[in-house]
């Protein structure tokens, strides 16, 4: 009984920390993120890979559907349109209906002849790089608390705790609000590979116990790598991921690098 109303503290306690963020944390977090999603060019800001049937937008290279399209992951940018709307930026005339019925192309081909659309989207997330990451930021908040929800009793109380270990310094929440981006959340029972998944929860149970605030961020990072290991390990080798092992660690690597916020 008394573990049962620790945890219960313990998690009512998480939902009221929320991350607090300035403007220019909020920044330096942005160009991070954009760096490692779209190596910080103003073109790619806006971006259709040609393996994927949708466009990508924004420092975190959010998914926005066709009209009448579904997919198997979760859009961001609708919502993400809506957040900057909210926080007093105005979206093109054009936007504001396409946010609600989805993307207004119906090809690749259509998108790059778009150049009108495609550079005023630019524009516009160029100029909102920490509202961008404000909203990862909230929405790392709403998806940590799902997280929370899911981990079994017996590992609530560690997972807890490196959470908030993690999210004590910007640096781990940069890590957190990437990794979360970069590979979802692990939620999802129908993303896996062999039946195992790679999201941020993953990420969360991989973690020792017994972490400190100095050790937190390179449990992390190992972690996160023992994941995407699994990941490649797998996959279908058709897929050939191994493609992706070097820029996957690079990436993992910014997340103990103590000196990084400083230099972006």
């Amino acid at each position: 009984m008394k573990i049962f109303v620790l945890l219960t503290i313990l998690s009512l306690s998480y939902v009221s920390k929320a991350v607090v963020i300035t403007t220019e944390d909020a920044q330096k977090i942005g160009l991070l993120v954009w760096k490692n999603e779209a190596l910080q060019k103003r073109d790619l800001l806006v971006f259709w890979n040609v393996l994927e049937s949708f466009p990508s937008l924004g420092i975190g290279h959010c998914i926005w559907y066709l009209e009448g399209q579904s997919g198997p992951y979760t859009q961001q940018f609708p919502c993400l349109c809506t957040y900057l709307q909210n926080h007093g930026i105005a979206l093109p005339h054009w936007l504001e209906k396409a946010k609600e019925i989805g993307a207004p192309w119906h090809s690749r081909e259509e998108f790059l002849e778009d150049n009108q659309r495609t550079e005023e989207l630019r524009s516009l997330l160029f100029s909102t790089i920490d509202l961008q990451t404000k909203y990862m930021v909230e929405r790392l908040e709403e998806r940590l608390t799902l997280i929370i929800n899911a981990v079994s009793e017996t590992e609530k109380a560690r997972v807890l705790e490196n959470i908030e270990l993690m999210k004590s310094t910007l640096l781990g929440t940069y890590a957190l609000v990437d990794y979360l981006n970069f590979k979802g959340d692990g939620l999802n029972s129908t993303e896996n590979r062999k039946g195992e998944r790679w999201g941020l929860l993953q990420v969360l149970l991989g973690m020792s116990s017994g972490v400190n605030k100095k050790t937190v961020l390179k449990v992390f990072t190992i972690s996160a790598a023992e994941v995407l290991l699994r990941l490649i390990k797998n996959s279908d080798p058709d897929y050939n991921p191994i493609k992706f092992f070097n820029g996957w660690m690079s990436r993992l690597s910014t997340y103990c690098n103590e000196t990084i916020l400083n230099t972006i």
